[in-house]
C-alpha cells in the first residue's frame, strides 16, 4: 500500500471506519448492510484521509450509477459532511468532476453509465457506491487497472455479482453494518426506519437488519414497465405537474409528466421534507404558469385551495375504492421513461412491492412504502386517462 502519515482526525467516525482501517492491506473491501449505517460515509472518510496524507499523487475514483446520482448523493455527502471547512472550490474541476488535494492526490467522480470509459482508466483506489446498480463488466475493468484497493458498498436488496466474491477468492473482506453501528444517526431517522419496517417485511430485512431481501413481488419491472432516460423531450402532446404532499416524516414529491407518442416521460423536480405550501408554489410556479394542470392529492383540500389562491391551476385527483389499483394498472399500460436525475423516484420504482399474507404469498395490494413519487405519478397519469382532452392538448 502507499505510505500514509498518521492523521489527526477532525471528524467523528463509526466502528465501520475502524474496521476499514484494520484492512488497509486487503485488495477488496465490501461494505454492505442497512440504511443509515455509515457505509458510504465511512468509505469516503477513509479515502479522504488517504488522499490528504499521501506522500505521492494518487488517483482515487468514486463510481456511481449515473452523474445525477453521484452529484446528489455521494459527492454531496463528501463535500458537506466530510470535507466541510477543508473544501476548496478552486480545487474542484467541474468539467471532469475532479478534486485535487494539496498533497497532489486526485479524487474523481465517474458515472457507470458507459462501460467503455473504464477500458483505459487507471486508479490507485476505487469506491463503487451502491454496487448493485453497476455492471459486473465495469468492476472487471476497474480491478485490472486499480493498483491498490477497491471498496464496494451496497444495500442487500437481492443477491448480485458482488455477493459471490468472498466465496470465489481469498483477498476479500466483508463488513456488515446496520443503523445500530452508527451512533450519530438522528432519532427521527430511526423512527422512520422502524415505522416502515412494521408494514413491509422485505424493507425490514434489507434496510433495517441489513440482510439480503428479494426482488420478488415488485410492482414495476425495470426494462419492462419503466426505463431510465437522459432528459425530458422538449415537445409533448400533454404536460402536467404532480404533487404528493408530505411534511415531517414523509417527503413532498413534485414531478413533471409529459406524454409523447404513446409514452410517458417523468422528471423529479423536488423530493424533500419540511416544505410549506409557499415553498411548493415557488418550486412549481415558474414552470406551471397560466393554465398548466397541477394534479395533487385530493386528501389535502386546504393545501390545494391555498395553491390555487397563489395562482396554480391545481386539480385534486379523483379517488375511489379501487383508485390505487386502477392507477397502477393504468401506469402499466404505458412505457414510463424516468430521467436519470430522478434518483428518489428511481429508488421507489426499484423497491415498490406487493404485500404478503401470513403465508408469505403476495396479494394484489401494494405496500404503503416507497410510494411518494409513485403516488404523484399515479395521480397524473390517471387524471390524463380520465381526461384525455385538455385545451389544445389531447391524449388518445
Amino acid at each position: 500500500m502507499n505510505e500514509t502519515k498518521n492523521p489527526e482526525l477532525d471528524f467523528e467516525v463509526t466502528g465501520i471506519f475502524d474496521h476499514m482501517a484494520n484492512h488497509m492491506e486487503t485488495r477488496i473491501v465490501c461494505l454492505y448492510g442497512g440504511s443509515s449505517s455509515s457505509k458510504t460515509i465511512s468509505a469516503l472518510q477513509y479515502l479522504t484521509i488517504i488522499a490528504e496524507m499521501s506522500t505521492t499523487p494518487l488517483v482515487i475514483t468514486i463510481i456511481g450509477e449515473s452523474l445525477p446520482v453521484i452529484k446528489r448523493s455521494v459527492y454531496r455527502d463528501w463535500q458537506r459532511i466530510i470535507m466541510r471547512g477543508r473544501y476548496d472550490r478552486e480545487r474542484f474541476n467541474k468539467n471532469d468532476n475532479t478534486y485535487t488535494f494539496s498533497s497532489g492526490a486526485i479524487m474523481q467522480f465517474i458515472p457507470a453509465d458507459d462501460e467503455a470509459r473504464f477500458f483505459a482508466m487507471r486508479h490507485d483506489y476505487v469506491l463503487i457506491d451502491e454496487a448493485y446498480n453497476v455492471k459486473k463488466g465495469i468492476f472487471d475493468q476497474v480491478e485490472i487497472r486499480t493498483r491498490e484497493q477497491i471498496i464496494l458498498t451496497w444495500n442487500p436488496v437481492s443477491p448480485f455479482w458482488a455477493t459471490k466474491l468472498q466465496d470465489e477468492r481469498d483477498d476479500v473482506t466483508i463488513i456488515h453494518a446496520t443503523y445500530k453501528d452508527n451512533p450519530f444517526i438522528e432519532q427521527k431517522i430511526i423512527d422512520a426506519l422502524e415505522k416502515r419496517a412494521t408494514t413491509d417485511p422485505n424493507f425490514y430485512r434489507v434496510f433495517v437488519l441489513g440482510k439480503y431481501g428479494s426482488l420478488e413481488g415488485l410492482i414495476f419491472e425495470e426494462g419492462r414497465n419503466w426505463f431510465k432516460c437522459e432528459e425530458m423531450p422538449k415537445e409533448s402532446k400533454r404536460r402536467v405537474f404532480v404533487i404528493d404532499y408530505g411534511f415531517s416524516a414523509d417527503p413532498t414529491a413534485i414531478l413533471e409528466i409529459k406524454y409523447v407518442s404513446g409514452e410517458f416521460w417523468i422528471d423529479e423536480i423536488e423530493y424533500n421534507t419540511g416544505l410549506f405550501n409557499r415553498d411548493i408554489f415557488a418550486i412549481v410556479h415558474p414552470e406551471a404558469k397560466g393554465n398548466i394542470e397541477v394534479i395533487a392529492d385530493s386528501a389535502e383540500p386546504k393545501s390545494n385551495a391555498e395553491l390555487r389562491q397563489l395562482g396554480l391551476n391545481v386539480i385534486g385527483t379523483v379517488k375511489g375504492p379501487d383508485s390505487v389499483k386502477y392507477g397502477l394498472r393504468t401506469m402499466k399500460e404505458f412505457k414510463l421513461n424516468i430521467t436519470k436525475r430522478s434518483i428518489n423516484t428511481i429508488k421507489e420504482f426499484r423497491n415498490y412491492s406487493y404485500k404478503q399474507d401470513k403465508h408469505g404469498e403476495f396479494i394484489d395490494e401494494p405496500c404503503d412504502n416507497w410510494n411518494h413519487s409513485i403516488d404523484a405519478i399515479r395521480y397524473g397519469i390517471s387524471h390524463i386517462r380520465r381526461n384525455p382532452t385538455y385545451g389544445k392538448y389531447s391524449v388518445s
